[in-house]
């Protein structure tokens, strides 16, 4: 499995153990002209905090899936929790290595691939049931979590699908197609809490930066190699445009305003019942 570079990117420049929209208390009150780092990577620890606060009494043993680079498991454990972790990412299995040497057990693979040894108390998805297909994600689940266990999800869920093929509709499951295979493999949903407002200054603040540092760099880049280096340039447009305009097309992800048109940051606690 290749490494996923963006994601190693992300971790080595924010410098979070977290790899999570954050949670704010009060997102009305955010001052996004002066939003600093700290405030975001102080956001992404209220996130597992409030995540957390889901987890029924009962439950010992933890599988956290899509584990990142270990923040979630980190803070799991200092409360008591006996966790293992999974990924297919190598970058991933490296960090965990490095940072627990060996006390984790990490499982490199997809979690629609996993062969579980035993069952689990509780699977975290946080952030990663986007990334799960949802109904070979169920069976796994099915087969992980002991009866009467817990598979605690935390992401973003579609709930307004127009048919216009823009990035917020391919980037995340149907709601309610999830919720009816949950039911049909056996899991009762027994607690959900709407997060949305709650994640959106995140996003809000990532724009503010884009726009404020970004967008003028590119701008001044630009025009720089236009002045001085314009076959260069001419070269770099050919090469390059379709993957450039790809990806600022990607970049309405950050619009809080387009998220919640068509997503709900969710999170969903099932319980198996059968």
């Amino acid at each position: 499995m290749p490494i996923d570079n963006v994601l190693k990117l992300y971790s080595e420049s924010i410098r979070s153990p977290y790899l999570h929209y954050g949670f704010w208390d009060n997102p009305e009150a955010v001052d996004l002209e002066n939003i600093t780092l700290n405030e975001m990577v102080a956001a992404q620890g209220r996130y597992i905090e409030h995540l957390a606060s889901f987890i029924p009494d009962d439950v010992k043993t933890i599988l956290d899936v899509g584990a990142g680079i270990g923040g979630n498991s980190s803070y799991l454990l200092s409360k008591g929790y006996s966790v293992e972790a999974l990924s297919p990412d190598e970058y991933q299995e490296g960090v965990f290595a490095e940072k627990y040497n060996g006390e984790v057990k990490f499982h490199r693979t997809k979690f629609e691939d996993f062969n579980p040894e035993k069952q689990y108390d509780l699977v975290l998805e946080s952030e990663s049931a986007c990334y799960i297909q949802i109904e070979p994600g169920w069976q796994t689940a099915k087969e992980t979590i002991r009866d009467g266990g817990y598979l605690l999800a935390s992401d973003y869920f579609l709930h307004h699908n127009d048919g216009s093929g823009d990035w917020h509709i391919k980037a995340s499951h149907d709601e309610k197609t999830y919720m009816e295979k949950a039911e049909e493999y056996g899991f009762k949903l027994i607690r959900e809490y709407d997060q949305t407002d709650n994640t959106m200054p995140t996003l809000d603040g990532a724009k503010a930066f884009m726009e404020r540092f970004i967008y003028p760099t590119i701008d001044f880049t630009s025009n720089y190699m236009n002045k001085n280096h314009p076959f260069v340039l001419k070269v770099i447009k050919k090469a390059f445009d379709k993957k450039v305009n790809d990806k600022i097309k990607q970049l309405s992800l950050m619009d809080s305003d387009e998220f919640r048109k068509y997503k709900r940051y969710m999170i969903f606690l099932f319980q198996k019942v059968n």
